[in-house]
């Protein structure tokens, strides 16, 4: 019982930082995106910040292992 609740202590922690850092990039990305992109509305500089921020992510879990 005890290793199960540290598992998900662990896993709750992971999901924590996963989403803080999900969270900074899309800050990052739409700062430095949002000049550039200004013909595109709201939902799809949004879409466009999501989907890139995810592709970070994904890569960064790919060579960090």
């Amino acid at each position: 019982m005890v290793v199960n609740s540290q598992r998900e202590s662990a896993s709750e922690e992971e999901d924590a930082y996963e989403s803080s850092r999900k969270e900074a990039i899309r800050v990052d990305l739409s700062r430095r995106l949002r000049k550039i992109c200004s013909n595109l509305s709201d939902e799809d500089f949004a879409a466009l910040v999501d989907a890139m921020a995810d592709k970070k992510i994904s890569s960064d879990r790919r060579t960090s292992l």
